[in-house]
């Protein structure tokens, strides 16, 4: 016999997420998770993006409906196309609430839901700083059009406060947190490039544009060598800069201890096996690569940026640097190799908050809160409660 949850709705509620597309990313992979997360809850799950991609399996099997609207990826800017598509299936799908996700799955949204009754939700997952003055007025008129707002990180709502003008109330902060992995047998251990050795394994895990700030993880990497001749870089993900990167390591001579993975499905795994893990980002929500280490006990660097200071405490779980310094990160990557009992304490810390701090769990209890005050809906256990406020009231009816 099945024990009904008293926190679900009355009925199955029908929801559609909008992602610009589900290729791998941090803002995709929690996507593609609280998506399959809430299917497996019972909601009746529809994920609507531009284009699918590598993490679009993973949804299907967990009982989420994909589908892409278009043949070419739309990202980072305005697509009439994409909100007229997803205008046309709003309208069709019977929906009871939209879930809009990133830049141009924002703007498609706010234009698709005109007219139609139904609330919309946007997580807004970066700092965003690259936006234009344009971008940022469309951005400003869906944050208008938006029932309620998600900020991973409270800096993200400072900005959406402050230079955004949304008003306080209508934002809430939902940390990211990650999803559980599963589980993996013994003989699956990725694959790693020929020749690391024995040396100690250093590795940043992120798509390759500007600002990640790759470059100054591979300047770190120059001087870490002078220090530690034996250490290898492996750089995890692919992106726009993957070439322009191949040959700044060229230009630095670091060519042959660092090691350009790419894309890599299993760049979870590959994160647990590091000794340190960089963040060297200029800007960021909160990133669930930091997560990924912290889970694994793997000490992290980062900078100082966005939603990471909620995430790690600077000495406590990880060592925290200010951004766009690769002498700061060389500094802060060798006091961890140079004092290895202290880095895994560092990791053991991080590994610990992660489990009080940032369960998945809760992030999906609080998102599902947000969708029912959207809709107004009563729960099982909101009935209940009111029985017990007024119970002479239900009899009455």
């Amino acid at each position: 016999m099945s024990i009904e949850d008293p926190h679900q709705p009355l009925r199955p509620m029908r929801l559609l997420l909008v992602a610009d597309s589900l290729n791998v990313g941090g803002a995709e992979q929690h996507v593609v998770s609280l998506a399959s997360a809430l299917a497996q809850k019972g909601y009746r799950v529809t994920l609507a993006c531009t284009v699918g991609g590598a993490l679009a399996p993973l949804a299907e099997q967990a009982g989420v409906l994909v589908r892409p609207l278009l043949r070419h990826l739309v990202k980072r800017r305005l697509s009439p196309t994409f909100a007229w598509k997803l205008t046309r299936y709003i309208r069709q799908g019977n929906f009871d609430l939209v879930h809009a996700h990133m830049y141009a799955s924002a703007i498609a949204s706010a234009s698709a839901t005109l007219g139609t009754g139904i609330p919309l939700v946007i997580t807004e997952h970066s700092q965003a700083s690259w936006r234009s003055h344009y971008a940022r007025r469309c951005s400003q008129w869906s944050y208008q059009r938006a029932t309620h707002i998600v900020a991973v990180s409270k800096e993200i709502r400072r900005r959406l406060i402050e230079q955004d003008g949304v008003a306080h109330e209508h934002i809430s902060v939902i940390m990211n947190a990650l999803s559980p992995m599963p589980e993996v047998h013994m003989d699956e251990q990725p694959d790693l490039p020929i020749g690391l050795g024995n040396g100690p394994l250093v590795g940043v895990a992120a798509r390759l544009q500007a600002e990640k700030g790759v470059a100054y993880f591979l300047e770190a990497a120059a001087c870490i060598l002078q220090y530690v001749p034996h250490a290898h870089f492996l750089v995890i993900g692919d992106g726009p800069l993957h070439q322009e990167l191949q040959a700044y390591a060229d230009l630095l001579g670091v060519q042959e201890h660092v090691h350009f993975l790419g894309f890599r499905l299993d760049a979870r795994a590959l994160i647990s096996l590091l000794d340190v893990l960089v963040v060297p980002s200029l800007s960021e929500g909160t990133p669930l690569v930091t997560l990924e280490a912290m889970t694994a006990g793997v000490p992290v660097v980062a900078s100082a940026v966005g939603g990471i200071p909620e995430q790690i405490r600077h000495r406590c779980e990880g060592l925290l640097v200010p951004a766009k310094d690769a002498m700061a990160l060389a500094d802060a990557v060798l006091q961890l190799l140079q004092d290895p009992l202290w880095a895994q304490k560092l990791g053991e810390a991080g590994r610990q908050r992660t489990l009080s701090h940032f369960s998945f769990a809760r992030m999906v209890q609080e998102t599902e809160a947000i969708y029912h005050a959207a809709l107004g809906w009563q729960t099982r256990s909101d009935i209940e409660q009111r029985e017990l406020d007024n119970p002479l009231a239900e009899r009455g009816r």
